[in-house]
């Protein structure tokens, strides 16, 4: 039991990470034409193994997750500044496994997660040396699936708000580098597992990604992520747990004429 608990406490902030607060698709911030709408679908599965303390795994957990986003932006011009508002509607479906921590953080956690409403204002955007700097902040509504019976969710019944910058720049004719650093803020979730109350301090992120050009239209890339702070409160209590945590990702997108 006493390890269980123990697992709950540093499974706080990744089964939170479960709603990509922080999560950056390659092109996200490339500005495209005043006036153009464009949806989008990202599809991508994550799997989360331990947890580790001090580099050592303290017990064989996993939580496979699968996600599918839906989003949609239109661009816009005000004077000489690129904006473009975005609204990202997740969806996401995860398993918990062995059955020990099934037990301890729920079995499943399947449907709707938190809608994001964007809006991003680029601060440069130059198409002669391919080098573009956008600004954005996000904020993040508790309309998700919840059940305030167990600790994994795929909506997090609390407000969050989200600012973030995204630079992009061709290395050369078919590569190019991205590179994201953000801030999050989250609200109180008072309805945490037997109705009490979930804080949560600022986190930080950087994700960065190297793309390949394979084709105009068809782009693979590498990546990785670094996440700091957000350490929780449970009840006025400390869980001495920050998401110090990194990630790796690779995939390969198919983007519109636009964004080529």
């Amino acid at each position: 039991m006493l390890a269980i608990l123990r697992l709950l406490s540093l499974l706080l902030p990744a089964t939170a990470s479960l709603a990509a607060v922080n999560d950056v698709m390659p092109g996200d911030y490339f500005p495209l034409p005043p006036g153009q709408t464009t949806l989008a679908a990202y599809a991508y599965d994550r799997e989360f193994k331990g947890p580790y303390a001090g580099g050592r795994k303290t017990l064989d957990g996993n939580i496979d997750s699968n996600v599918l986003a839906l989003r949609a932006a239109r661009s816009f011009q005000v004077g000489d500044t690129t904006f473009a508002g975005v609204v990202v509607l997740p969806l996401s479906d995860s398993q918990v496994s062995p059955a020990p921590l099934a037990t301890a953080l729920g079995a499943q956690a399947k449907g709707l997660s938190d809608l994001r409403l964007g809006l991003t204002a680029w601060l440069i955007n130059d198409k002669a040396t391919a080098n573009y700097l956008g600004m954005s902040g996000t904020l993040i509504a508790p309309t998700g699936d919840y059940d305030g019976r167990q600790v994994l969710n795929a909506g997090e019944n609390r407000w969050r708000f989200v600012f973030s910058g995204g630079w992009q720049k061709d290395i050369t004719p078919r590569f190019l580098i991205e590179l994201s650093p953000e801030i999050a803020f989250h609200g109180d979730n008072n309805d945490y597992v037997g109705h009490r109350k979930l804080e949560q301090r600022s986190s930080v992120a950087l994700t960065g990604y190297l793309r390949w050009r394979v084709s105009p239209a068809w782009h693979v890339h590498v990546g990785g992520q670094v996440n700091r702070g957000g350490e929780t409160r449970i009840n006025g209590v400390d869980q001495r747990n920050p998401a110090n945590n990194d990630r790796v990702m690779a995939g390969m997108s198919w983007l519109l004429p636009e964004q080529q």
